[in-house]
């Protein structure tokens, strides 16, 4: 028995949980599946000081003490209603944390949680496939509205990719019904020298050699995580080297017009917190800081002189926001802040997403 369920920690238990509470049901399912539970006995240290903190974590059961030097401490209770959020912001990294009983954490891997809100938001019907057609990767059960593991796990391959760490999440459903996912064999030319470039590929999984004129002639070695194939793509230059596949693996390719679309003509524009402060100082246009987390997430960290819409809320409300004005989305949007500026920018509204 793994210990989610010895735990019962389950798409039900974790649905009062913020932000989970924002995932459609079939994304919570795989984020539950992948996260990890931590247990813990009265007295046992569970944060150092000086620790730095890799996931969300969610006090489920116990109380636990945070202690800032001698005489300050507090204490954070799984029966309270701040643990219903992630407890990250009550344990600083100055602090040391020990528990008070025994209880159990569940840990949560922020980026998995980052992109499946995004796709949620994207998919709000929990649909993967986007559509009523069938694309180059969907399944039939797609179709009929039922989870495919198996798809899910391609999304978040791909998504790996730091190519992709800037993409708009709105576009992510109409990206996945333009790759197709080619199995390919040892030996296999996957690119050839000199030929007109027609597609874009990412390495899932396997290895290949890119070679020029003589085939013996190894430039380099592509592993998975590797992309290749756009320069062709960008500057309608004929292919400058072959690339054979060395063993057998697993290609995502994307066809050149949905290249240019999707990933050369981002449509988000990002900009530094500087470069936002530089803005603000030099009171040139109107701006205005926006917030799109839900609304139990933005009550428990609020922030000062910002506008607030839960990005469900975000197309109802485009007719109360000024056009002449700029929007600035929080970071702490993550993903969902791009979905946001995708809505508004669509609407014709001047929109920047504040990124470091």
């Amino acid at each position: 028995m793994s210990l989610q369920a010895q735990y019962n920690i389950t798409e039900k238990t974790m649905a009062g949980y913020s932000p989970l509470d924002q995932l459609a049901p079939t994304y919570l399912v795989e984020v539950i599946k992948k996260g990890s539970v931590v247990v813990f006995e009265a007295g046992d240290v569970l944060f150092e000081k000086g620790h730095e903190l890799g996931f969300h974590y969610y006090l489920l059961a116990g109380k636990i003490t945070v202690k800032k030097g001698l005489f300050s401490s507090t204490t954070i209770d799984s029966k309270r209603k701040e643990s219903l959020h992630p407890i990250n912001n009550l344990i600083p990294s100055d602090s040391t944390v020990k528990a008070q009983t025994a209880g159990h954490l569940f840990l949560v891997d922020p980026k998995l949680l980052d992109r499946a809100l995004a796709w949620s938001e994207s998919n709000p019907k929990g649909d993967q496939s986007g559509s009523n057609k069938q694309s180059k990767t969907t399944t039939p059960s797609q179709v009929q509205g039922e989870f495919d593991e198996e798809y899910f796990n391609w999304m978040t391959s791909l998504l790996e990719f730091p190519l992709f760490l800037n993409l708009p999440p709105a576009n992510i459903t109409e990206l996945f019904d333009q790759f197709e996912r080619v199995e390919v064999e040892k030996g296999q030319t996957i690119i050839q020298e000199e030929d007109e470039g027609d597609y874009f590929y990412l390495l899932i999984n396997g290895s290949a050699k890119v070679v020029v004129g003589d085939q013996n002639a190894k430039l380099a070695t592509l592993r998975p995580g590797a992309y290749f194939g756009e320069e062709a793509l960008v500057s309608d230059i004929v292919r400058s080297a072959s690339v054979i596949m060395e063993e057998d693996g697993c290609l995502a390719r994307l066809d050149k017009e949905s290249f240019q679309k999707l990933l050369h003509n981002p449509l988000v524009k990002y900009v530094s917190k500087a470069e936002y402060q530089k803005t603000v100082a030099a009171a040139e246009e109107k701006i205005a800081l926006l917030d799109i987390r839900s609304l139990s997430e933005f009550e428990y960290i609020p922030m000062p002189d910002c506008l607030h819409i839960p990005l469900s809320d975000l197309r109802s409300s485009l007719a109360k926001l000024d056009k002449s004005t700029a929007y600035y989305l929080t970071e702490d949007g993550g993903q969902r802040s791009d979905i946001a500026a995708h809505i508004l920018s669509q609407n014709q509204f001047k929109v920047f997403v504040l990124r470091n």
